[in-house]
């Protein structure tokens, strides 16, 4: 049997050529055999290592299945940590010279991950990017925040020149060179909506990224059964989540180049600033205290002329955040001069 706990395990060298898929699980039992039937078609060298993270549902019964029917997936088991930390454990025994993630209640297309570790051979980027589709049980729909980010392949790119590729922080989508995911240092941390900071410090840090207009993974909307994290929008604790990622990607691009902080701040209001901005208006009687603090704390931290340069849709959001919660950091909007 190839199963582990977490605490036997040890690293090896890579292996050319393979490919190691992270799948970290818990309680997914209604998504799991789908996902991991998307991965068993892939046609390539592959690694699968499932870490069940404490599952209390039939999750490793079906990873059990799939350790005894095809020898390119294994399970590690450890108690409930969280999906950074299950993911950090499955890239400890990942042995590929490449390396993906795949969240255990979605699928990869037949072909994606054979289509990006064919760039990565022909190219010297250092990880590939690829287009992204929402579905459900009855569709499947382009996700309209990545229209521009993936509408056009490139071969070898970079963050600092492609600016739209600030909207790239999934980690799930890529696929990477292992040695630069070492070398870079990267490792997941936050206890939710962990991808954002390793991605932008994974675009900061490469040398050049490949983007392909392919499609590369099927990001699902549950429509059964325990919602996601970000199906569970207005939760105060969600959105608490959502700004402390926020802070600790404004921190990672002032790190590697602050210039970037235009770009991330005009997406973050536009988009996480809108969902608090959508609770605080919903459900003014929960309490989204410790969230719009933590949205001052970003705001404070952008510089004068990325506050004036926000777009009039973003200023709209902060002074509404400003009415309905009394925050007092948009002193910047003081002025009609500020558009």
């Amino acid at each position: 049997m190839r199963e582990k706990t977490a605490l036997s395990m040890g690293t090896v060298a890579p292996v050319s050529g393979l490919l190691s898929v992270v799948v970290p699980m818990y309680n997914v039992e209604r998504y799991l055999f789908a996902c991991l039937n998307s991965l068993s078609r892939q046609n390539i060298s592959l690694q699968v290592i499932m870490v069940d993270d404490g599952s209390t549902d039939g999750s490793q019964d079906i990873a059990h299945h799939f350790v005894k029917t095809d020898a390119r997936f294994q399970l590690l088991i450890q108690p409930h940590g969280g999906l950074s930390q299950a993911r950090n454990t499955g890239v400890d025994e990942a042995t590929g010279e490449f390396l993906a993630f795949c969240d255990a209640d979605d699928l990869v297309p037949d072909g994606a991950y054979e289509n990006s570790t064919r760039i990565l051979h022909e190219t010297s980027a250092d990880f590939v990017s690829g287009n992204v589709l929402r579905f459900n049980s009855k569709e499947a729909w382009p996700h309209p925040r990545y229209r521009d980010v993936f509408g056009t392949d490139h071969e070898e790119v970079h963050i600092t020149v492609n600016r739209d590729l600030i909207l790239d922080r999934m980690a799930w989508n890529k696929v990477f060179r292992r040695k630069f995911w070492d070398e870079a240092g990267l490792e997941f941390e936050l206890s939710a909506y962990e991808d954002a900071p390793v991605m932008l410090a994974a675009h900061l840090r490469a040398r050049a990224v490949s983007i392909t207009s392919s499609v590369a993974y099927h990001w699902r909307v549950r429509d059964a059964g325990p919602r996601s994290i970000t199906q569970r929008l207005h939760e105060p604790e969600n959105i608490a989540a959502r700004m402390r990622m926020a802070l600790e990607s404004a921190r990672v691009v002032r790190q590697y180049d602050a210039t970037l902080l235009r770009e991330l701040g005009h997406d973050i209001t536009l988009g996480d600033f809108k969902v608090l901005l959508d609770a605080v208006t919903q459900f003014p009687k929960n309490d989204y205290d410790q969230a719009l603090l933590l949205a001052s704390e970003f705001v404070a931290a952008l510089d004068e002329e990325t506050m004036k340069s926000m777009p009039p849709e973003n200023v709209a959001i902060l002074r509404a955040l400003q009415e309905k919660s009394g925050m007092i950091f948009l002193q910047a909007f003081a002025s009609d001069d500020v558009v």
